[in-house]
């Protein structure tokens, strides 16, 4: 069991993908679009670190080919599979004076509009940006967007590398202010030493390697134990999300030793 050690956090950065949704966007596209077993195994040989993310990350998009209806279709269902707790704490959060960011592997046009949803404001969110074809599906008519255009190109992004999350989150930091990192997948884990607290969060994916080596470790469904780590102490006393992240954290945190 991990003892709590509340820390004078500033920013909270959250992966997206099986930490506030319990979807990989990837997948659910692949499910959408007829492809899931090929994309799947590429998704979980990257995510458990057998293969770099950079390798798998052309070839899923070129199997995908995306339109721009189906982004939208991706960012319906992060909502409806939202984690439990996950906008109650990025409420408390806020509300408690802490930046909340969300920096993911995940494409761009699904994850923003799910993080501004889940209230994180638009310029505190990356994600890997797609070009789309202008001259496919409905192109001439200009009544409407055209939800019909289809994926070109994806952004040359850190955030397509292994590495890449390092990178993006000491890009944002800001001398002075101390950062946590919660994230489920092996990119999440390359990039502990860009931050002063790695939590691996479990309650969706439990990831062997993950589970291994995070300095903290949460098993619970919840998103909510997060505060316990991030607020100091008697912060936040009265928020019933801090009391059921109390309930949960005993039973569910680990560390090795």
């Amino acid at each position: 069991m991990t003892p709590i050690r509340p820390h004078a956090i500033d920013d909270i950065f959250f992966d997206c993908d099986s930490t506030l949704s319990t979807i990989e966007g990837i997948d659910e596209l692949a499910r959408h679009k007829g492809v899931e077993q090929q994309i799947v195994a590429l998704t979980n040989a990257a995510m458990n670190g057998q293969i770099p993310l950079q390798d798998v990350y052309a070839e899923r998009l070129r199997l995908l080919s995306p339109t721009r209806a189906d982004m939208r279709a991706v960012e319906e269902a992060y909502k409806r599979t939202v984690v439990p707790d996950a906008r109650e704490t990025i409420t408390a959060l806020h509300d408690l004076g802490r930046r909340v960011y969300i920096i993911s592997g995940g494409l761009s046009d699904a994850v923003v509009g799910f993080g501004m949803w889940l209230g994180v404001p638009k310029e505190r969110i990356r994600a890997v940006g797609l070009s789309y074809n202008q001259l496919s599906g409905r192109w001439w008519d200009y009544q409407q967007r055209n939800l019909d255009e289809g994926y070109l190109m994806y952004d040359d992004s850190p955030l397509t590398w292994q590495n890449g999350k390092a990178e993006v989150i000491r890009a944002l930091r800001e001398r002075g202010r101390r950062a946590m990192l919660v994230g489920d997948g092996s990119s999440d884990l390359a990039a502990a030493g860009a931050v002063d607290l790695f939590i691996g969060f479990g309650g969706v994916a439990a990831r062997p390697m993950v589970a291994a080596n995070a300095p903290v470790f949460l098993r619970t469904p919840s998103i909510a134990p997060v505060l316990l780590f991030a607020l100091r102490a008697g912060e936040g006393e009265g928020l019933a999300v801090k009391r059921r992240a109390r309930q949960l954290v005993p039973e569910h945190a680990s560390a090795p030793e």
